[in-house]
């Protein structure tokens, strides 16, 4: 997966980001878009369609077969990876995020209700406390604090231009890293 994803994978931050990802991709509504913890890690995707049925994206814990249809999308490929065998996976579980604990993901949901330039700062604030503990400059513990120092301390923007995103971005980064080391 590489560190970054890893330590995202962690915190959660991976997919607070892609709440915010689902948002912009799929025109949804903050209260539209939950997180479920799934251990098994069998269905990668799920949505919920108006008159409450459901449609899964199921597969092995395996991110090849996912990649694979990304690249050749809308076209489906043979593929030799291992098929999924559900006598295998008898049970499947799911709960809700702890948000006290995953303090990441409470941050990325609330980036995301507060809107304009607020998941920029969030997301260039991760990128550099993450590096900053790759770095061994702080500890696992002090990422969440430190995006939150900076999602209040970065001036915020309702409505930003593109220039205010990289504005935003580059001053989130500069701050973060005074801070971070």
């Amino acid at each position: 997966m590489g560190c970054k994803v890893t330590i995202d994978s962690a915190s959660m931050m991976n997919k607070g980001l892609e709440v915010i990802e689902a948002k912009w991709l799929f025109g949804l509504k903050p209260e539209q878009i939950k997180v479920v913890i799934h251990p098994e890690s069998i269905i990668h995707s799920l949505v919920q369609f108006e008159d409450g049925s459901m449609k899964a994206q199921m597969g092995l814990p395996d991110m090849r077969l996912p990649i694979q249809y990304a690249l050749t999308y809308p076209n489906r490929f043979k593929s030799d990876l291992p098929r999924f065998n559900f006598a295998d996976y008898t049970k499947l579980t799911f709960e809700e995020p702890d948000l006290e604990t995953f303090r990441s993901l409470a941050l990325a949901y609330e980036a995301l209700k507060v809107g304009g330039n607020m998941p920029c700062i969030l997301n260039a604030a991760n990128e550099i406390v993450v590096h900053s503990f790759l770095k061994d400059r702080i500890r696992f513990t002090e990422i969440p604090d430190i995006i939150e120092k900076m999602m209040q301390k970065i001036s915020f923007i309702p409505n930003p231009t593109y220039d205010d995103y990289v504005k935003t971005d580059h001053e989130t980064r500069k701050l973060t890293h005074e801070l971070a080391g």
